[in-house]
């Protein structure tokens, strides 16, 4: 088996294969943030999901920052993170948020990275962090998952308070590649 590290494009030098989707993944957020009313997106708990759209639009924004904040200089971490944020309250604030990732992402210069990446990791409160090496393809990898998951939160959230959602919004690139009959390893 071989492994891409970078997408089918020519031009792409040594971005990971998950960068693009990860941008996409972005770009439907924010069209879907865009549909929604200042009430949506701040409302909660709607219905069992007990925080707010803009809560997990948060969250999920908070990991790909980490992600670029973390990979430069060889040591990553997702739980310090900054709760209550702009992001989470004010829609305007999460699509700039979404757009200056959606850049950053696109213009990270992941050749230059080090290799492995140190992961610090909250595994238990009254713990300290686990220390694990990784890659940045595995970390940018993860985000995307994470991605996933949150959007597949704010799915639900969305169509219980009544908003329309894209049929392919929040479902795993397997799922997606199951649904159309496309093998999902080769």
């Amino acid at each position: 088996m071989s492994l891409s590290v970078c997408t089918a494009e020519p031009s792409c030098g040594r971005e990971p294969v998950a960068v693009r989707p990860l941008v996409g993944l972005l770009r439907q957020l924010s069209d879907l943030i865009e549909t929604l009313t200042d009430d949506e997106y701040t409302r909660a708990p709607v219905g069992v999901v007990e925080s707010s759209i803009g809560g997990h639009v948060r969250h999920t924004l908070d990991h790909i920052a980490a992600l670029l904040r973390g990979l430069p200089t060889g040591r990553l971490s997702y739980d310090r993170r900054d709760r209550g944020t702009d992001v989470e309250r004010d829609r305007g604030a999460a699509l700039e948020a979404v757009r200056r990732l959606e850049a950053e992402l696109l213009a990270f210069e992941w050749a230059a990275l080090p290799r492995p990446v140190a992961l610090e990791s909250l595994v238990s409160p009254d713990r300290p962090p686990a220390l694990a090496l990784t890659s940045p393809e595995r970390e940018l990898a993860f985000v995307l998952g994470h991605t996933v998951h949150h959007n597949a939160l704010i799915r639900v959230a969305a169509k219980l308070l009544g908003a329309d959602v894209p049929a392919d919004f929040g479902y795993a690139p397997s799922t997606l590649a199951h649904r159309t009959g496309r093998p999902c390893v080769r």
